[in-house]
């Protein structure tokens, strides 16, 4: 059995993984819970200290797959392969940095009560947005991790610097899947990955940014066949 260590995206947990880990022949998803640390560099150094201390594949869903690239930039001896999905190891788009501090500053003065309904939906590709199970599982999981996490997963993740070039050098073997309805990444963003050797990206239709829930089959088909390959 291989194991494949997970980092969540922003206000998801190991439920983001439920649909995918039954489909999997000899892979097992180990779930790692992102660090309560300050700064993108203060969360990598706490996850070294949670990960294995040998050569690894890692996978990372949104923020957790910006998170994975930047460990294998910091720790490149300690990763055997890397997925990154619906995420592409860049700074943030201007949009998402405006509605995060929108979302920041709203929180720190009125409190927070949970993921709006249109926020979630907006997550999901058009084919999704009328599923009550995927849109109350997104709701669960932001519940179930709070206002704190919140502040802290989003006021420490704002800075963001691009990690290609970084990543391109490394002897590393690295995976993007992205969903071709995703509003939080570039249309072309495949086209712009597929300049580097060491990088394969894969699409997905009818499918927005949570490619585990809403595309689990084609998930755990990309899953299995770049961590099994020899």
């Amino acid at each position: 059995m291989k194991n494949v260590y997970c980092l969540p995206g922003t206000m998801c947990d190991e439920r983001l993984w439920q649909l995918t880990q039954p489909l999997l022949n000899d892979i097992k998803l180990q779930p790692i819970s992102l660090p309560m640390e300050d700064s993108i560099d203060g969360i990598v150094s706490a996850l070294a200290a949670l990960l294995p201390d040998e050569p690894i594949c890692l996978l990372g869903f949104s923020m957790g797959g910006y998170l994975a690239s930047a460990f294998a930039v910091k720790y490149p001896a300690r990763i055997k392969q890397l997925m990154v999905v619906s995420n592409a190891a860049m700074g943030l788009m201007e949009n998402e940095i405006a509605q995060r501090k929108q979302a920041l500053n709203w929180v720190l003065k009125q409190g927070y009560h949970g993921i709006p309904k249109k926020k979630a939906i907006a997550m999901l590709g058009e084919r999704n947005k009328k599923s009550d199970f995927l849109i109350e599982l997104i709701q669960s999981m932001d519940a179930s991790l709070g206002e704190s996490v919140l502040v802290q997963q989003l006021s420490s993740s704002l800075e963001r610097p691009t990690l290609w070039p970084a990543l391109s050098t490394l002897p590393i073997d690295c995976c993007f899947c992205i969903g071709e309805e995703d509003v939080l990444l570039p249309d072309d963003i495949c086209e712009q990955l597929q300049h580097y050797s060491n990088v394969s990206c894969h699409s997905v239709k009818h499918c927005g940014h949570m490619i585990p829930l809403e595309q689990p089959v084609w998930f755990a088909q990309k899953i299995q066949a770049f961590f099994c390959f020899p």
